[in-house]
């Protein structure tokens, strides 16, 4: 990365960042996928786990970017060693035809948790 300065001895400097990323959330499945036939009742879950377990968050608020296709519902599991939440997704969309949306939970810790969610409703 280079970074412009005001010194006009060296107008351009060149810096580095290092570090460690660590995950926030282990998400499973990776995604959320609704497929089946229209008129029926279609339904998946995710589950989110704190990539540490040293580290508890709660759910601050949650919404999907589309809101026409799905609606969901988050439940917090304490039971065990450490806490997860399950969310559980349902596809509203009544004819046939694809999609895809976005849940975004935002959490007590300031970090959002994006939940892509694909649907594939048919005849």
């Amino acid at each position: 990365m280079k970074v412009h300065t005001n010194d006009p001895a060296q107008p351009l400097i060149g810096i580095e960042l290092i570090g460690q990323v660590k995950a926030f959330v282990n998400l499973s499945p990776e995604h959320i996928e609704l497929k089946g036939k229209a008129g029926a009742a279609i339904t998946a879950t995710i589950t989110l786990t704190p990539a540490d377990k040293n580290m508890d968050f709660k759910i601050s608020q949650a919404t999907a970017r589309d809101r026409q296709n799905i609606r969901f519902e988050i439940k917090r599991n304490d039971q065990g060693a450490s806490p997860y939440y399950e969310v559980v997704v349902e596809n509203i969309k009544k004819d046939p035809g694809r999609y895809a949306d976005v849940i975004t939970i935002w959490t007590d810790t300031s970090r959002k948790i994006p939940i892509r969610v694909f649907g594939n409703i048919t005849q």
